[in-house]
């Protein structure tokens, strides 16, 4: 999973990493819900200015795990949420629409 943000894989290995990713962000994110929350209105407001999704991702960044801040460095991260935000908003408004019907 890490080799996907380091770019040391084929495309089509990169893609099926990034359905990977992707999928596991339900599970992550509604266990974090109340942490994300406050941010998933300005993530949404952000997706039309990637400069606000830009500094959306650099606050997430700190909340990664160790490990992984410490293999994936916070540009990269930064530029794999950009090139995947509309997954990545996708799945936020899937969580969000299921926190609310709870």
């Amino acid at each position: 999973m890490l080799s996907s943000f380091l770019g040391k894989e084929s495309d089509a290995d990169n893609s099926d990493q990034n359905n990977k990713i992707m999928n596991a962000l339900g599970p992550v994110m509604a266990e974090h819900w109340p942490k994300i929350e406050p941010y998933a209105n300005k993530a949404f407001a952000a997706a039309q200015d990637d400069a606000t999704f830009e500094t959306l991702a650099r606050k997430v960044y700190p909340w990664l795990p160790m490990v992984v801040r410490l293999a994936i460095k916070e540009e990269k991260f930064v530029s794999f949420t950009l090139e995947h935000k509309g997954p990545l908003l996708a799945k936020l408004a899937e969580v969000k629409s299921r926190q609310a019907s709870k």
